[in-house]
Formats: C-alpha cells, sequence, structure tokens
C-alpha cells in the first residue's frame, strides 16, 4: 500500500496549539494499533512534517493506512470547527 499524504494549513496561536494537542490524543488514542502496526510493517504508523509559511504552517502528515489518515483527517475537521469562534465560522 503506497502513503497517504495529508497537507493541512495551520495557523499561527490558537490553531496550532489546538492542533497539537488534538495531534497527542490522536496518538495517545491509538497507541495499541501502531503497536501492534510496527511488528508488521517496515515504514513508522504516522510521520509529521512542518513546512513554515507566512501566516503559520503546512502540517505534512504520512500514514501508512488510509483509514488512519481519514480518521485524523475527520477528527481534525471537528476539532477545529468546534474551536472557531462563531465571528470567524
Amino acid at each position: 500500500m503506497g502513503d497517504v499524504v495529508l497537507r493541512l494549513p495551520i495557523g499561527s496561536g490558537e490553531e496550532a496549539r489546538l492542533f497539537g494537542s488534538f495531534l497527542n490524543r490522536f496518538m495517545e488514542a491509538r497507541s495499541d494499533e501502531a503497536e501492534q502496526m510496527a511488528d508488521s510493517s517496515d515504514a513508522p504508523f504516522m510521520m509529521v512534517r512542518s513546512d513554515p509559511e507566512a501566516e503559520g504552517e503546512t502540517k505534512v502528515l504520512i500514514f501508512q493506512e488510509s483509514s488512519v489518515a481519514s480518521d485524523f483527517s475527520q477528527g481534525w475537521a471537528q476539532a477545529r470547527t468546534r474551536n472557531v469562534p462563531a465571528n470567524e465560522a
């Protein structure tokens, strides 16, 4: 299976903190799955890279499983939507 790559623009400040918290919670919730996959895979469960931008950064996440990438993407969209102030929605 090929890599699944997500490119997520992340603003600075509060959005960056929210993303970091979400990423930590996601990995904690998936730690057992990541350990199981490590036994049968020669690639990491997930890789993360940050590319600086003028207004924040782009997070590049690389997954080995499309279902995990989809779960992350959907979870991030929900977390971000719940934390957007009403005047920015």
